[in-house]
């Protein structure tokens, strides 16, 4: 009788030795999922690592440049500062310079001046050699807004900005879209053109409204107009009779 009864628990125990291994397993790699009388295979996701993004490749050849103290990096049209152990991107400093502009560069004409373009950037020739990095030209035109412009609405008028540099949606004669630099440094020229323009204008010839004169031109017809006597000239200007210290001349009052 005795020895039946440590028969039997030496089987319980075998038995429970040799499904222990099962549960656990079942237990790590197994659990209940939303429906109910199924069982769901986990897998555990694999560990996510974050490599915060190069702001500067050493996988390219670049030109060390040294301007204002600082020892710039130039690699592939674009600029970088030393930024901790590493180097940032920038917009570069005016008066910096390159030897070579960088590929898909463009041309630009601003009247007789010749200017280079290339992301935002903008070159002329230097008189040292190379080309030298300027503020953007006012008048320049673009066929493209640079990378990152955005709309700014000032005295309700639509302008976009991008560093400092706005421009201008303009038409052309030929029906092209462009874009116009109209203010740099992150203020407005708009009148620049016009009080430029204004300065080179020729004064018109011949009389003006408000000219007084001692005589009427020859053959001056007398007419009238909304009861007022005037005088037509032959060039198509209308004089009026006036008293001018206690005498009589004759103003321009229209064309």
């Amino acid at each position: 009788m005795q020895g039946n009864i440590y028969t039997k628990w030496a089987v319980l125990g075998l038995a429970a030795i040799l499904l222990l291994p099962a549960a656990v397993e079942a237990q790590r790699r197994y659990y209940p999922g939303r429906y109910p009388g199924r069982v769901v295979r986990y897998h555990r996701p694999p560990a996510v690592r974050y490599y915060p993004p190069r702001v500067y490749s050493y996988y390219h050849p670049f030109a060390t440049i040294g301007f204002g103290g600082v020892r710039y990096r130039y690699q592939r049209g674009y600029f970088y500062r030393p930024y901790g152990a590493s180097f940032q991107l920038i917009a570069p400093p005016i008066g910096i310079r390159i030897g070579t502009l960088p590929v898909g560069y463009r041309r630009i004409y601003v009247g007789p001046d010749e200017f280079y373009y290339y992301n935002n950037v903008y070159y002329r020739p230097s008189p040292r050699n190379g080309y030298e990095v300027v503020a953007p030209p006012l008048g320049a035109e673009l066929d493209q807004l640079p990378p990152g412009a955005k709309v700014k609405v000032i005295d309700g008028k639509k302008f976009y900005e991008t560093d400092g540099t706005y421009y201008e949606e303009e038409i052309t004669e030929s029906g092209d879209l462009v874009y116009r630099v109209v203010g740099t440094d992150g203020v407005l020229n708009t009148e620049t053109e016009d009080s430029l323009q204004d300065e080179n204008r020729q004064p018109p010839a011949g009389p003006q409204v408000g000219d007084r004169f001692d005589e009427l031109p020859a053959e001056c017809q007398a007419v009238t107009i909304r009861g007022e006597k005037l005088y037509l000239s032959p060039a198509g200007l209308y004089y009026k009779e006036v008293t001018e210290d206690k005498r009589v001349v004759y103003e321009v009052v229209g064309k």
